[in-house]
């Protein structure tokens, strides 16, 4: 399905709060580990270069308890350019989502300059081109030097190449970090009143490779024109061939372009396989807040969310690269503080196994756990989805299979079996505040059987004994896992002024939000597997009516279509989001939560247009069959992928079985019909049909 080249954000005015210890409102883009924001004036402008593995592993942290001025993910370059003829020129900033670039046009009647920024998808290279009125505006470069943080910085010339070095190996360094930004002018041309100038810049770090700064300086002195066109092109094809794995068309044009947006954010900085974005994904700031590192609690994993079904699956190889690195001293919190076996992962984590947040004196041995034992299980809701959206072995072998059982060799162990049920004690259903002190025990810290951690455990003893069974490994263990799968303590409910809700955790009598991410993401309570629980979700999902809560863009909205809540108010409440919340540069800013809301248009999009959860394929389950809708290439569990179409109430699909996996699909409407690969039709009489599948076979579904 041809997807037309019209997603663009228009940004009419400079950033006002570029730099930002948050997300940053100027103009993004980038490369998956470079990214590149627009900021400064029409005059100056500026460019914040960022790169995903640039940490400042301070390990002050561990001894100085909690602070927010020493470490975390840093700000590597940036570029200025001076255009002093332009201080008053008209500005617009056009963010290219189709093509992967930033168009900034500065007008100013008589005289006009354009800068096209793009960080090469291919090559760590950010090229700018600057297109000017000549000689009416002059136009100078340089990189700024950034001697904040106490970085070790240097500026040099070498050739015709100008460049500046940072970087951090204090003596309280968990491990060192230095970068690069290497500018060369590869071209000018003058022609006709106008000059065209082609800067080049380079970056790196010794992440990258030890020699990252010879490396770097060697390349940059051999770029010509020739390279910058071979990277143009790439990255344009790099870009086409993204978009060609998912799209959507929808007749709203908003609600089109930030799912694009959402889409676009995650590709621009999450191709780092060691270094994946943690709580901003942007960085042009040197004390980004939390230190900008992985909260695992929920903040994390939200970014990933609507990643597999958007068919995007590439973008989570660097997911489990903190947890697997972190795995050894979980493993020890768990022998040290709990006396068990297995992952016990706290709140906080960065890179390279470096713990970001510990705090002396806290009842947590020091740790910022916040009363939860359910941060290692959260994390698996990607690897879950991932793998019944693909059932690729080789991926869950490589990535995440030995992180999954430290997870569930945990909860094998702190488990109590008692009355013929597996209990949880001590468990925080939220976060609870960080205590010390003999008197500050605050309230949640002891809670019994909290939902989420039920429905983890249940979700993970699943996950784990489908892939070892696929694998072929541990099958000794199953038997183990199963008892506890089919053993946990139920999930509760409980009335409330009249009313059946979810229930928190045991002898909890107080709503809580937070217990419908039982449902989504964790995807323990459905319509056909827990129907009671469903309908007090329902219930639980209307009460609180939580549209504008900073913590819950990225799940209350995916809840609210898997729950089958009125389309239209979903995307009434979408609109208000974008109008209320969304910074220029599609992305969006709440008091709290931070990269994670950029899943919230795309992933509760794709809850709309079609749902796979309890392994049944829906299509445009939650979406007015009286407007027109068309998607291409999303993903649905059992490794189909799905190209759906509304037109005039009429439904088609082609569906595509990557594995010849077994197919269950709702009907979508009373009359509907498969044609499967050999040309059989098969009427969807009942609510659920069931079909075998071959691998590569196409299915077409009819729905009038």
């Amino acid at each position: 399905m041809a997807k037309e080249k019209r997603h663009v954000l228009t940004i009419t005015a400079p950033a006002k709060e570029t730099p930002a210890k948050n997300l940053p409102d100027g103009a993004v883009t980038g490369n998956g580990d470079v990214t590149a924001v627009l900021a400064g004036s029409a005059d100056r402008v500026r460019i914040h270069i960022g790169k995903a593995d640039f940490w400042k592993a301070d390990g002050r942290l561990m001894d100085a308890g909690y602070s927010l001025g020493y470490g975390g993910i840093c700000t590597l370059g940036l570029v200025e350019i001076l255009l002093p003829q332009l201080a008053y020129a008209d500005y617009k900033a056009e963010q290219n989502l189709d093509e992967g670039y930033i168009l900034l046009s500065l007008d100013g009647g008589r005289f006009d300059a354009k800068l096209k920024i793009t960080v090469c998808a291919e090559d760590n290279i950010v090229l700018l081109e600057l297109d000017r009125s000549h000689p009416a505006v002059s136009a100078s470069i340089s990189l700024v030097p950034l001697n904040g943080a106490e970085a070790t910085v240097e500026s040099g010339i070498c050739g015709d190449v100008s460049y500046v070095t940072r970087g951090f190996d204090t003596p309280y360094c968990r491990f060192p970090t230095y970068g690069i930004c290497a500018l060369k002018c590869v071209s000018r041309v003058i022609k006709e009143g106008r000059e065209h100038i082609v800067w080049a810049i380079g970056v790196a770090t010794n992440h990258d490779s030890a020699a990252y700064k010879p490396q770097t300086l060697e390349k940059m002195a051999m770029m010509g024109e020739r390279q910058c066109e071979k990277l143009l092109a790439e990255h344009s094809a790099w870009w086409s061939a993204f978009w060609s794995k998912s799209g959507v068309e929808l007749a709203d044009e908003t609600l089109e372009l930030y799912w694009y947006a959402g889409i676009y954010a995650m590709a621009c900085c999450s191709r780092n396989e060691k270094f994946p974005p943690g709580l901003w994904g942007y960085v042009t700031d040197d004390n980004m807040a939390w230190f900008g590192d992985y909260h695992l609690n929920y903040n994390y994993e939200a970014p990933f969310y609507a990643l597999t079904t958007a068919n995007h699956t590439e973008l989570l190889r660097g997911y489990t690269a903190p947890l697997n690195d972190f795995l050894p001293t979980a493993r020890r919190f768990a022998e040290e503080y709990l006396g068990i076996n297995g992952a016990y992962f706290p709140v906080s984590i960065g890179p390279l196994g470096l713990e970001t947040d510990i705090r002396e004196g806290t009842k947590e041995h020091g740790h910022l756990f916040l009363g939860q034992k359910s941060n290692a299980s959260y994390a698996s809701v990607i690897p879950m989805m991932h793998w019944y959206a693909t059932r690729d072995k080789e991926f869950a072998k490589e990535k995440y299979y030995d992180y999954l059982l430290s997870v569930v060799e945990f909860w094998e162990n702190y488990l109590v079996f008692e009355d013929g049920k597996y209990q949880i004690y001590n468990d925080g259903l939220n976060e609870v505040c960080w205590y010390e002190g003999p008197d500050h025990m605050p309230k949640g810290h002891d809670e019994r059987n909290p939902i989420v951690s039920v429905c983890l455990v249940k979700m993970l003893t699943k996950l784990l004994i489908d892939i070892s069974e696929e694998l072929g490994l541990n099958l000794d263990k199953i038997p183990t896992w199963q008892h506890i799968h089919d053993n946990i303590v139920a999930p509760e409910t409980f009335e409330y002024e009249g009313e059946t809700i979810l229930r928190g955790a045991a002898d909890c009598d107080v709503p809580r939000e937070i217990s419908l991410e039982a449902m989504y993401p964790v995807g323990a309570i459905g319509e056909y597997t827990a129907p009671e629980l469903f309908e007090a979700a329902k219930t639980t999902h209307k009460r609180f009516s939580i549209w504008d809560s900073h913590n819950r863009f990225c799940s209350f909205y995916p809840m609210a279509a898997r729950l089958g809540h009125d389309p239209a108010d979903i995307i009434a409440h979408i609109h208000y989001v974008i109008e209320n919340r969304g910074l220029p540069n599609g992305m969006f800013r709440y008091g709290g939560g931070g990269l994670e809301n950029n899943t919230g248009v795309p992933g509760t999009v794709n809850e709309m247009l079609m749902q796979s959860y309890e392994g049944i394929l829906r299509l445009f389950p939650c979406w007015d069959r009286k407007e027109n809708a068309k998607f291409h290439g999303l993903r649905a569990y059992g490794a189909f992928v799905v190209d759906g179409s509304l037109e005039d109430g009429k439904i088609t699909a082609k569906i595509v079985s990557e594995q010849g996996r077994p197919l269950t699909i709702e009907a979508p409407t009373a009359k509907s019909v498969l044609i499967m690969g050999d040309g059989r039709k098969i009427e969807l009489a009942d609510k659920l049909t069931t079909v075998e599948t071959s691998k590569d076979e196409v299915i077409t579904v009819i729905a009038e």
